[in-house]
């Protein structure tokens, strides 16, 4: 076994008995796990990651691009975890491969499981390949005896006289990469949740890797060898920052020749001797250089979190509370007019927001409404009052229109979610009495990594009972929740903001450079974005402003959230007769929708800023084809030379399907840039495109 301080004389030999439990190899497709009792080799043609096998303390040697001889030979034989801040001596070590089946949720893929025991702290890493993706995605789980909170590591304050920084102290290192010499340059990307309190939602910082160690908070980063093959990538599946259960303070320590993930997500004084405690994920992955490569290769591997699949996930859902009237007028009566409104505008879903249920909460317009935090299962049923019927008249004629009913619901927070099975029972019983499958989830806390696990066993459960067919709307707009990397989102999607007119904070250019800088990160068919009604409080905004809601016009509102899920935020039956320039806009929109979001989808053009011209462009399995869909917002250009995804040098078709564009054949530069033109500002164009031969 590897001990601290013994690192350097270390024997790279794997123990007979995992050697002689464990299969020598496993594949699928092109994807492949090995074990020859020195090494693991996980590898598909994109990535290889080969790790020493230490007694099970896997230390990572070699990170490259497939089976070639491209990539980086990593220097020194530290193992790539310091679980809870120390090497751990092992006393036994078991090493495990599996095929996993696809899911509703999840693409076929390969397993590696290493569990070490220790006298103090057992260890699981669970490590995931797929095909042809350029990542590898790796899970930590501890189990132990309780103990006391470990101490963060310092960044760097010895003096620049000091001879051995690269010995500057662990913290809770879940993973690591001990990069060779070069000229290392980084850029490390920050998220914000708590959208009602944050309207910049991420923040890249760049950097070269320097001999002093640097702490940041950051959920993704990107280092590239500048003279070397490519780039890798990192990305932290967690809340974010301080969002984290013991977070350290920081998630990663940038150092030339070191550089650590920390923070498990695990508090060593809860641990148990009999129950795995997981903690965070970190996913590497490798892309040779060029910022379109590095898109679309975090993409490949951010569409194995969750398989789309448009008949369940494809939805323009209409929400009331956008017009800040909370529950005031629900009702079965006023349900079935949003419904009648919401089918004209050609929305798919209606969801009952807060309001609908018999115990009514902190946030009601109703001064008996008090709850939130717990609740009982009466609270569920249908309000007697407001729906004296029960559900199922608003169900029925949902169904008859051809649209599905969504419902609200805020899981009891009592001692970490423990009532999470009884939750989970009332939303099955739903679906089964109703078929209402898709949940808006508001009031999450996570405190503690209990409330996190049973959060995922309440879903977990509702999802396996309806078939896989569950949607929950995971709300990120206040309180300590899941953020954009929280693995926890293969479940649904994301809710990401609440704007409103009423308030003047409701902007289309904001909500637009919100969906525009989380599209290079996330997908944009797991977020909902929304759209208001613009014609409302045009008072509440500035005289003259620009930028107002009422001055964009509803189509552009609209056509900000086309590649995202379309969250109507809105009363349908309060929608202005002639609101949309375009009546058929959204239905237009739909016989679009399920190959544009079928595709990867990534932000082009200027950054939206109010006066940019932007966008997104969605491409298609194939490669050869997609959508792109461009936005000039006030600004004074009729033209712009917009920077895409396109191949240079390729000429394409752009055939109008939506907004103002006109037909063209054009020829990509060599930057990639493709040159358009709109009559006005706040115009756009939603174009189908095809790589001519």
């Amino acid at each position: 076994m590897i001990r601290a301080g013994l690192l350097a004389g270390a024997t790279l030999l794997a123990s007979s008995a995992a050697a002689a439990e464990a299969p020598q190899s496993i594949a699928l497709e092109d994807a492949r796990i090995a074990f020859d009792g020195v090494e693991v080799v996980l590898a598909n043609s994109r990535i290889m990651r080969r790790m020493a096998w230490n007694d099970g303390a896997l230390a990572t040697v070699w990170l490259g691009f497939g089976e070639g001889d491209a990539g980086w030979a990593m220097t020194g034989q530290a193992p790539d975890l310091a679980p809870l801040g120390t090497v751990q001596p092992t006393d036994s070590a078991r090493l495990s491969l599996r095929q996993v089946a696809a899911t509703a949720i999840r693409p076929a893929h390969l397993e590696l499981t290493v569990e070490t025991e220790g006298k103090a702290l057992d260890v699981r890493r669970t490590c995931r390949v797929f095909p042809k993706v350029p990542a590898i995605p790796c899970t930590l789980a501890y189990r132990g005896a309780p103990r006391a909170g470990g101490k963060a590591a310092k960044a760097g304050r010895d003096v620049i006289e000091s001879a051995d920084l690269a010995r500057a102290p662990d913290g809770d290192v879940i993973d690591r990469l001990a990069l060779p010499p070069g000229h290392w340059a980084f850029t490390a990307t920050a998220f914000r949740a708590a959208t009602d309190y944050h309207d910049w939602l991420v923040t890249d910082q760049p950097g070269e890797l320097y001999r002093q160690p640097l702490a940041l908070t950051a959920g993704a980063l990107t280092l590239t060898d500048r003279f070397g093959p490519g780039q890798v990538f990192v990305i932290k599946e967690a809340p974010l920052g301080a969002d984290q259960i013991a977070f350290p303070g920081h998630d990663m320590v940038l150092q030339a020749g070191n550089v650590r993930i920390e923070g498990s997500g695990i508090d060593p004084a809860t641990l148990s001797p009999d129950i795995w405690q997981e903690g965070h994920t970190v996913t590497l992955g490798v892309v040779p250089h060029g910022d379109a490569a590095l898109l679309l290769a975090r993409r490949d591997y951010m569409a194995t979190r969750r398989t789309y699949d448009h008949a369940r996930d494809g939805m323009i859902l209409m929400n009331t509370w956008g017009d800040r009237n909370r529950d005031a007028a629900m009702s079965e009566s006023f349900a079935l007019a949003q419904l009648e409104a919401a089918h004209g505008m050609g929305l798919t879903h209606l969801q009952l927001d807060d309001g609908w249920q018999a115990g009514l909460s902190k946030n009601s317009a109703a001064k008996e409404g008090q709850l939130w935090e717990e609740w009982s299962a009466e609270s569920w049923r249908p309000h007697p009052t407001r729906f004296p019927r029960g559900l199922g008249p608003v169900v029925a004629r949902g169904r008859e229109l051809g649209m599905e009913i969504g419902l609200w619901f805020n899981p009891t927070r009592r001692d970490d979610y423990a009532l999470w099975e009884r939750d989970a029972d009332i939303l099955i019983g739903l679906w089964r009495q109703h078929g209402i499958r898709i949940f808006k989830i508001d009031g999450i806390e996570q405190p503690t990594r209990a409330a996190a696990a049973n959060l995922a066993r309440l879903f977990a459960k509702v999802h396996s009972a309806t078939g896989g067919q569950a949607v929950f709307n995971l709300d990120a707009t206040a309180g300590r929740r899941p953020g954009y990397l929280d693995p926890v989102n293969a479940y649904g999607n994301l809710f990401v903001e609440n704007r409103y007119t009423d308030w003047g904070n409701y902007y289309p250019h904001r909500t637009l450079r919100n969906l525009w800088m989380l599209a290079a990160h996330v997908p944009p068919q797991f977020l909902q974005i929304e759209f208001l009604n613009v014609a409302r409080n045009p008072d509440r905004y500035p005289p003259g402003d620009q930028l107002a809601p009422v001055r964009a016009g509803q189509d552009y509102a609209f056509a900000v959230t086309m590649m995202a899920q379309p969250l109507a935020w809105l009363e349908a039956t309060g929608m202005p007769q002639g609101a949309f320039a375009d009546p058929d806009l959204i239905r237009t929109y739909r016989n679009h929708a399920a190959r544009i979001h079928a595709g990867h989808i990534l932000p082009i053009g200027e950054q939206p800023d109010g006066t940019a011209w932007t966008g997104f462009q969605s491409i298609a399995p194939d490669g050869l084809s997609g959508y792109l869909l461009v936005l000039r917002e006030a600004s004074a250009r009729s033209q712009a030379k917009l920077q895409t995804l396109l191949p240079p040098g390729q000429t394409v078709q752009l055939t109008p399907v939506a907004g103002q564009g006109a037909p063209a054949r054009l020829t990509v530069d060599r930057a990639g840039a493709v040159p358009l033109s709109l009559p006005d500002r706040h115009d756009f164009a939603l174009y189908f495109y095809d790589l001519c031969e």
